[in-house]
């Protein structure tokens, strides 16, 4: 065959192809015009815009689609809609499956349908209209007349109970729609008080998720944080009422004794007051959403009541182990360090046990803070530490490092300041004995003695821990 002629027919078949792929493919199979010829009216729900309602006796109710499943209800006051209630009803007015023939010589009165029941009229992406009536019940059937532009027929599953609906009932009965762990900072105000708290999109673990911002710069308590934006998640709206502004005090709303703010990069998410116990209902306080007024569960109520020490990261030092990779210790002259080459850890050239490498990270992330101390001022230059861990995690420069300092007069412990932590903690005295067990076993991995002498010596000659002195703090008189 000629290469000419070769060159055409493969032109003809990548055409035909093409004409396959991009247009036949996406016509409706025989199967589904049937379906079609069987409804009044073809809807692609995902191609709706807004839903209109209209009905005798109540308040027009106007659905705008933000995205899938998230939808606002227009009006005083505007709000967040129900999502899957909104979805729902557009998909039940494309599944309205007629009984016997479509007809357009009917005269609207005598179906009702000259004063519907109820009318939706849905607007799509193309700006295309359509209009849907509904009127009475077809005797002897389970079918309602039913219209949509100059088509009329009788109707299955007409959703007239959906479509009646107050107004409220639309309202979405969550007090936000974002999931929790697409929320990148969240904003308390009590009275003079604010903490707010952020992340990254991308929340980093291996240098702790929150951050605090206000009142301090620190590292926050994930587990608070997180179990805080769960509550609220979880927390639901149980009723509506129709509070005037100049009321809002008489339920502690004017203003709220807390809010919070969430946010979800640049979009603020939502904006929540709380305010007074509903009196008549246990377990229930009011609540301002956006510009709505709610009663919500009150089971938020004692994470915002805590202090702002729970807030804040109440151990030393978070430590993503997986993404560990390389730790060192030192206390005075003795030094024991590890690093991870190719997924095995490694020191001295000797391959030594994950669980060895890791206790020092480990360790340093379980130690709780007894408290957050004063900045000193003046400190000594030649205040020499008492010990030094440094951690490096992956994608992290430079190590972050702990520094161990002896406890000023009158305090029991050490003082352990932190990479990215504004403050010294205290700490008890086992936190730096338990670490330099553990540098011990490090060490004797790295010097090949037998797996036993990684064993700490406290687990073999087990004493019991004094309990750590009072915390006393003694504070300079002022001169006068």
């Amino acid at each position: 065959m000629p290469t000419k002629k070769l060159l055409i027919l493969s032109g003809v078949f990548l055409a035909l192809l093409a004409f396959v792929v991009l247009f036949e493919r996406k016509q409706p199979t025989s199967e589904e015009r049937a379906k079609s010829a069987k409804r009044l009216a073809d809807v692609n729900a995902e191609d709706v815009l807004s839903v209109r309602l209209e009905r005798p006796g109540l308040a027009p109710v106007e659905l705008l689609r933000r995205e899938k499943n998230r939808w606002t209800l227009k009006g005083e006051p505007e709000g967040p809609a129900d999502g899957f209630a909104a979805e729902n009803l557009v998909g039940d007015l494309g599944r309205l499956d007629v009984v016997g023939d479509v007809r357009t010589d009917v005269d609207p009165k005598e179906f009702g349908l000259d004063t519907p029941k109820a009318k939706a009229t849905l607007t799509f992406k193309d700006k295309s209209v359509k209009t849907f009536l509904f009127g009475q019940a077809i005797p002897g059937t389970d079918a309602t007349a039913a219209a949509e532009g100059a088509r009329f027929a009788a109707v299955r599953a007409a959703p007239l109970a959906g479509l009646t609906k107050p107004a409220d009932d639309y309202r979405s009965r969550s007090l936000f729609e974002t999931p929790p762990l697409e929320i990148t900072r969240l904003t308390i105000a009590k009275g003079p008080s604010t903490v707010v708290v952020a992340r990254g999109a991308k929340p980093d673990r291996a240098a702790g998720g929150w951050k605090m911002e206000k009142p301090v710069s620190d590292f926050a308590a994930d587990a608070f944080v997180d179990r805080l934006l769960s509550d609220l998640a979880s927390a639901k709206i149980s009723e509506f009422p129709a509070i005037p502004v100049g009321d809002l005090a008489r339920v502690g709303l004017a203003p709220g004794w807390a809010t919070v703010r969430l946010e979800k990069g640049v979009e603020v998410v939502v904006t929540v007051s709380f305010g007074s116990a509903k009196a008549d209902a246990g377990g229930k306080i009011y609540a301002k959403v956006g510009n709505v007024v709610a009663v919500v569960d009150d089971r938020v109520r004692e994470s915002l009541d805590t202090e702002i020490s729970a807030w804040r990261e109440g151990k030393v030092l978070p430590v993503d182990l997986p993404a560990l990779r390389r730790v060192s210790f030192a206390a005075d002259e003795f030094r024991a360090g590890a690093e991870k080459v190719d997924g095995a850890w490694r020191s001295a050239g000797r391959d030594i046990p994950a669980s060895v490498a890791e206790a020092l990270g480990s360790g340093v992330s379980r130690a709780e803070v007894r408290a957050f101390l004063p900045r000193r001022a003046g400190k000594a230059a030649k205040e020499k530490p008492v010990a030094t861990l440094e951690l490096l995690t992956e994608g992290e420069a430079p190590a972050r490092v702990v520094t161990f300092y002896e406890a000023p007069a009158g305090i029991t412990g050490f003082l352990a300041e932190a990479t990215g932590r504004p403050e010294p903690m205290l700490v008890d005295k086992t936190v730096l004995d338990d670490l330099k067990q553990q540098a011990s076993a490090l060490h004797d991995a790295m010097a090949g003695k037998p797996k036993e002498s990684f064993k700490p010596k406290a687990a073999q000659n087990p004493k019991p821990s004094p309990e750590p002195g009072p915390l006393v703090i003694t504070r300079p008189a002022a001169k006068k």
